[in-house]
């Protein structure tokens, strides 16, 4: 029996030595393989190109014991912290370009690399850039002008590019060398083309037009050629009846509504060629109203009073007295 146990004691002993050995040994290999060496500091970072959105750095590689880490590139806006922010580069990569920088606009540079383990090298040399102002104009449009009747044109023109992605653009419409804001109707076009209709034109009247177009990083303008157009004539002097029983159709939210009223009459022109204008606040809305139509949508003026009219338009320009008007709350988003 004594010697039994003995075995038995010796047995155990030895699979808790091996048991330990194993715990001891992976502990050791744990720790072995724990990597808590940084990369080395990348070295002699240097600006290699500016344009007016874009800096281009170049820097000396770092290594690390692991074999495996990626760079950081710190991009700091020196005008506006908000625009700050932290770029990725690959291990075998040791130069990146910093785009859509805002132009004519200071910055610092500075780039440190991490490896698998986190572990991060300390920051390369600042360096300091600023991007180039934009003096470039947009591509000048190309306009078209089409007679729709006594007193209106259409206006068609190209969409501009610029030398600065993203900066463009704004138009502005010229009438015998005036800018003009009012009377404008937005009309939807192919995306490669603009489209306006320019309205309260007086009969057998010629114009000329032309848009202006800038960008908006530097404000450089081009202007497109400029076109004639003779509105059609008319003898029609008397404005249409004012629209009636101005009402809200639909409250969509976000300050966003729907109009409807009793459609004007008018002694020359039918019902289906009258078109509308909706006003808000007394400023007439920029949304377009198809002719012949009893309701329509429009833009308020979120969390507060807003006062709606409406008036009735012939084809001559004659302008009707106001609709009844209705005063709405509308709600913000």
């Amino acid at each position: 029996m004594t010697t039994r146990h003995a075995s038995r004691l010796v047995v155990v002993n030895a699979a808790l030595a091996l048991t330990i050995g194993i715990l001891i040994s992976g502990s050791i290999t744990s720790a072995a393989r724990q990597d808590r060496t940084p990369p080395t500091i990348p070295t002699n970072l240097v600006v290699t190109a500016i344009t007016e959105t874009t800096v281009t750095l170049a820097w000396n590689a770092a290594t690390d014991n692991s074999g495996k880490f990626s760079y950081k590139v710190r991009i700091n806006n020196l005008n506006n912290s908000a625009y700050n922010s932290l770029a990725s580069v690959s291990q075998s990569e040791t130069t990146y370009t910093a785009k859509f920088l805002a132009t004519n606009s200071p910055y610092t540079f500075s780039v440190y690399a991490v490896d698998g383990a986190g572990n991060r090298s300390g920051e390369s040399n600042i360096v300091n850039a600023s991007t180039l102002a934009d003096t470039t104009p947009p591509q000048a449009p190309v306009l078209e002008a089409t007679v729709l009747g006594p007193s209106q044109v259409q206006l068609s023109w190209t969409k501009s590019m610029d030398n600065v992605a993203n900066h463009c653009c704004s138009y502005g419409i010229n009438i015998n060398g005036s800018r003009v804001t009012e009377q404008i109707n937005w009309v939807a076009g192919p995306p490669e083309n603009l489209t306006v209709v320019i309205r309260h034109l007086t009969p057998a009247t010629n114009y000329s037009f032309s848009i202006s177009v800038w960008d908006w990083s530097g404000g450089n303008v081009a202007t497109s050629n400029t076109v004639d157009a003779t509105s059609e004539p008319s003898s029609d002097i008397v404005p249409p009846t004012a629209p009636s029983n101005l009402h809200l159709v639909r409250d969509d939210g976000c300050a966003e509504v729907w109009l409807g009223w009793t459609e004007a009459t008018d002694e020359t022109d039918a019902q289906a060629d009258i078109e509308y204008e909706i006003y808000v606040n007394d400023i007439l809305s920029p949304l377009a109203v198809s002719a012949g139509v009893d309701f329509d949508f429009v833009y308020g003026t979120a969390a507060g009073d807003n006062l709606f009219y409406v008036k009735a338009v012939d084809r001559s320009g004659n302008t009707s007295a106001a609709s009844n008007p209705i005063r709405l709350f509308l709600w913000p988003c």
